[in-house]
C-alpha cells in the first residue's frame, strides 16, 4: 500500500509540472497584457519639487534610510496645464529638482508600468510557486498516510505479540 501511495505521489508531481507551466504562461500572458494596458495609459514627465524632501534618518546600525518620501511638487499635462501634487522623492532632494514621474491620462501620479523583467518574473515565479505548492499538498498527503499505516502497524505487532506471548506463557 505505501509502495503504491508513493508512486502515487510520483505521478502527481510529473503530472504537476505541465500544470505549472500552465499556470506560469497564463500568468505571464495576464501580466503581460496589463503592462501593455499600463503602458498605453500612462506617460513619463518631470516634475519639479516646490519643497526639500527630508533628509535621510540614520538608523540605529549608523546607516541611513533610502527609503522614498512624499513631497510636493509641479508637472505640466498634456495639453500645457500645470498640476500640483504630492510625488515621491528620495531623501535629501532639493526643492527645485526635477524628478522623472508617471502620470496617467488624466495626469495623476502613478507608478511606472510593470517592466518586462517584472512580468517574466512573475510568471516564473506563478509556475514554480504552484509546483512547490503541489509537492507540498502531496508530501503531506503521503506523510500522513504513512503515520496512518505505521500505527496500524504497530497496532497489529503489539496484537501478534500479545498473542504469541500467551502461547509462550502456556508452554
Amino acid at each position: 500500500m505505501e509502495g503504491a501511495l508513493l508512486l502515487a505521489v510520483v505521478l502527481g508531481l510529473l503530472v504537476a509540472l505541465p500544470c505549472a507551466v500552465v499556470v506560469g504562461f497564463s500568468t505571464y500572458g495576464t501580466q503581460r497584457a496589463a503592462a501593455q494596458q499600463q503602458r498605453d495609459t500612462r506617460h513619463p514627465a518631470v516634475a519639479t519639487l516646490l519643497e526639500n524632501a527630508p533628509s535621510p534618518v540614520p538608523s540605529s546600525d549608523g546607516t541611513f534610510a533610502t527609503s522614498s518620501t512624499n513631497v510636493h511638487a509641479r508637472w505640466t499635462v498634456t495639453g500645457g496645464v500645470e498640476r500640483t501634487g504630492t510625488i515621491v522623492a528620495d531623501p535629501g532632494t532639493a526643492a527645485g529638482a526635477q524628478v522623472p514621474i508617471w502620470l496617467t491620462d488624466s495626469g495623476d501620479p502613478s507608478p511606472p508600468p510593470l517592466s518586462p523583467s517584472d512580468v517574466a518574473t512573475t510568471g516564473v515565479l506563478a509556475g514554480v510557486l504552484s509546483w512547490l505548492v503541489t509537492a507540498l499538498v502531496l508530501a503531506g498527503v503521503y506523510w500522513t498516510a504513512r503515520l496512518i499505516l505505521d500505527r496500524r502497524r504497530v497496532r497489529r505487532w503489539d496484537h501478534e505479540w500479545a498473542a504469541v506471548g500467551e502461547k509462550w506463557a502456556r508452554s
